[in-house]
């Protein structure tokens, strides 16, 4: 199964990605298809974080295997696949690109679907406006979840037509 999922950020509204990707596929190819799509220093340390439909923080998926004292244990990103932990549409996550001023973009399931014959995923199938810079110091505020309920998914969720918004594969 393919997974859809539509990623923005709170501090651009006019920022946009969709991807797709295969349910098979771990968490670190989708990791690498957005750090390629986005142009960012693939040495930094990322997280993805499974969140609440109010963007709270749950269990974390980290590049390297870190022992996780908390409550929560963290997994590495290439020991889970995204359809182990994502199994419904509007299921959430976070992708902390800037672990030290805390800065994530939110990214939502929109759909599950059956995928095209010929097609190589991870992609991205819909790109509009400029990623958020990787480092911004600090200069940039904390950014709260709420303004990116504020830019709203169903604010897009038909406005962009892949073949409108143009494509690129990233290859396994």
């Amino acid at each position: 199964m393919i997974y859809k999922f539509r990623m923005i950020s709170s501090e651009d509204r006019a920022f946009l990605r969709d991807f797709e990707v295969d349910a098979n596929q771990t968490f670190l190819t989708f990791h690498e298809a957005i750090q390629g799509n986005l142009n960012f220093d693939p040495s930094q340390l990322v997280s993805f974080f499974l969140a609440d439909e109010h963007w709270n923080k749950g269990m974390e998926l980290t590049l390297i295997d870190m022992q996780n004292e908390g409550d929560m244990a963290a997994i590495p990103m290439d020991s889970a696949t995204v359809g182990e932990l994502m199994k419904n549409r509007k299921e959430r996550l976070l992708y902390v690109f800037d672990i030290y001023t805390d800065r994530s973009l939110f990214i939502e399931l929109l759909d599950i679907y059956e995928p095209t014959p010929g097609v190589t995923y991870p992609i991205c199938t819909a790109a509009v406006g400029d990623p958020p810079l990787q480092f911004a110091g600090s200069d940039i505020e904390n950014f709260s979840p709420e303004l990116a309920d504020d830019a709203g998914f169903e604010d897009f969720s038909n406005e962009f037509d892949s073949d409108e918004a143009g494509s690129d594969s990233i290859d396994d």
